[in-house]
């Protein structure tokens, strides 16, 4: 297995972290108390984006360590990045999930992450919602281009802010550019895992989260430093240097192994850091894997106003089979391709391509059955067809029946007359 190359001053930045009272920045602090404001009954989410409920969005920037001065009356979640950014780690950790079960939807606290979280140290704590961020949301936000891109940004934004940098202060050109490469939901986060320290101007009526100063932190520097480094044992990092082959980053101490190349970035970093942590034992890890629904999933399928179908599919059918029943339902022919799209219960965004597509982002539509995708009652699904007309079908979920182990899908009831497909 091959090793980072740690400079002295990583090694002293590790060291000093480590032997902190605490870990770096509030995440810790600041993620507890967003735990315990969520107790038993959850937050009002929004039903297409699962953000939180913007009347209690002051609450929730109250509850943190520092809260940021806003100067928004009724402000969105985007104009509370630290907020923003704790959403995103409460979908991740899946220690939050969205129940739809009653007609506003809710962000609950999941039992079961929750028993492993409390299991946790402090340390333990924040390398876990560490790699959630860096694992996974990083992912999310960079599906289109290499994964990397996100771990650049921050280490050159934290270069750029290195203590006695020549950086300007009021360099507004660059600190827009990057600002706008990396999202004020990634530049909170940084503050709150202790990469950035910040200094915010006093809220101004109007006007969103205000900086006035920014360092980079020693762990800030060398913790996205190496993490970037870890990058070129991975098959990312391959494509990486095809594009950058005399990037200064890339450079380690020696050509990564084949069981390398497919080990996450991530847990190659933490081989080099955890010596230092002799506190960091365990993660929150995954949520137990569930047993596939078997039964019957009942649809609701529309198509405009006052044109819909109701159609019940067995549970162990697929999506490429749902994907021709609709089709047939409303009278479509299957020469072109589509593509299903919903939010799972942790707001994740999950899409299942037609099996004819060369390239997909996630999922094959074939390659799931319906018990498989974690499907629940209330849940809207976008079914695509057609790229070049575009016809967008709403495919609500309306029921899950265990008993019902029909063999066959079925035309239950229907209303309206489909458009024609062709005008």
């Amino acid at each position: 297995m091959t090793t980072l190359s740690l400079t002295d001053a990583d090694r002293a930045a590790f060291a000093a972290a480590s032997n902190s009272e605490a870990p770096p920045g509030t995440i810790v602090h600041d993620f507890d108390a967003l735990l315990d404001y969520l107790g038993t009954d959850g937050i009002p989410v929004s039903p297409k984006t699962s953000e939180f409920a913007i009347a209690r969005l002051p609450e929730l920037n109250a509850l943190r360590t520092h809260p940021v001065p806003i100067g928004l009356s009724r402000g969105r979640q985007v104009s509370y990045p630290h907020v923003d950014g704790l959403h995103l780690l409460l979908r991740f950790s899946r220690l939050g999930k969205v129940d739809r079960s009653t007609t506003t939807p809710r962000m609950v606290l999941n039992p079961e992450m929750v028993a492993k979280w409390q299991l946790l140290n402090p340390t333990e704590r924040y390398f876990s919602l560490l790699e959630r961020w860096w694992s996974f949301a990083d992912y999310e936000q960079e599906r289109f281009r290499l994964a990397s891109r996100m771990a650049e940004y921050r280490l050159e934004l934290v270069k750029r802010r290195r203590p006695g940098s020549r950086a300007r202060k009021t360099d507004d050109k660059w600190q827009v550019a990057i600002f706008g490469l990396l999202g004020m939901k990634q530049i909170a986060l940084m503050q709150l895992f202790g990469l950035l320290d910040i200094l915010s101007d006093p809220a101004v009526s109007g006007n969103g989260w205000q900086i006035k100063r920014m360092v980079a932190t020693p762990w800030g520097l060398s913790a996205c430093a190496t993490y970037l480094q870890a990058f070129r044992y991975t098959s990312t990092g391959l494509l990486e240097r095809l594009f950058n082959p005399a990037g200064e980053d890339s450079a380690v101490a020696e050509d990564p192994s084949a069981d390398d190349m497919d080990r996450p970035p991530f847990f190659t970093w933490a081989d080099a850091v955890i010596p230092f942590f002799p506190a960091w034992q365990n993660s929150i890890g995954e949520p137990d894997a569930v047993e596939p629904f078997r039964g019957s999933v009942t649809f609701k399928v529309s198509l405009g106003a006052g044109v819909w179908r109701r159609i019940v599919m067995p549970a162990e059918r697929d999506f490429d089979d749902l994907a021709r029943f609709i089709l047939d339902a409303f009278q479509f022919d299957d020469e072109h391709l589509y593509q299903f799209l919903y939010q799972d219960e942790y707001a994740t965004q999950r899409t299942f391509d037609d099996p004819r597509c060369s390239d997909v982002d996630e999922y094959y539509a074939d390659e799931v059955t319906l018990g498989e995708a974690g499907l629940f009652p209330r849940q809207l699904v976008e079914f695509r067809y057609d790229f070049g007309d575009d016809w967008r079908f709403d495919v609500l979920v309306e029921k899950l029946d265990a008993s019902d182990t029909r063999a066959k899908p079925a035309l239950l009831a229907k209303e309206g007359k489909a458009p024609r497909q062709y005008q």
